[in-house]
């Protein structure tokens, strides 16, 4: 399962499928992978299309990427549901941008707000 039922976050959330993420410039990206834990990212990743998988991978530090690496490599044969359940905290950290401005939407696109 790659969306999220609407009322699992108990509140209003922006995004319902990961593949939405396609729709994230850099930085919005960049806030999401810094915000994620790595074993989220790399459960995620290993479920999502390779397109958002290697956009959010490039904008990850060479050292924090590597790790990822390392980590998809020791949970590739991790079930499903595992996968799934990361995808989904992916989806709520990224609500969680949103609902504090750090990532803003306009239109069906999704920037990173500049940091002050």
């Amino acid at each position: 399962m790659l969306y999220r039922d609407k009322h699992m976050s108990g509140g209003e959330q922006t995004l319902e499928r990961i593949g939405q993420l396609s729709y994230f410039d850099n930085r919005a990206l960049y806030y999401l992978c810094n915000e994620t834990p790595p074993k989220t990212l790399a459960l995620a990743f290993l479920k999502m299309d390779e397109k958002i998988s290697g956009s959010m991978l490039g904008v990850l530090d060479m050292k924090r990427r590597k790790f990822v690496h390392e980590l998809m490599a020791l949970q590739k044969n991790v079930s499903d549901e595992e996968k799934d359940a990361a995808s989904n905290g992916l989806l709520l950290i990224a609500d969680g941008l949103i609902s504090r401005n750090l990532i803003v939407k306009k239109g069906q696109f999704y920037y990173g707000s500049e940091r002050d």
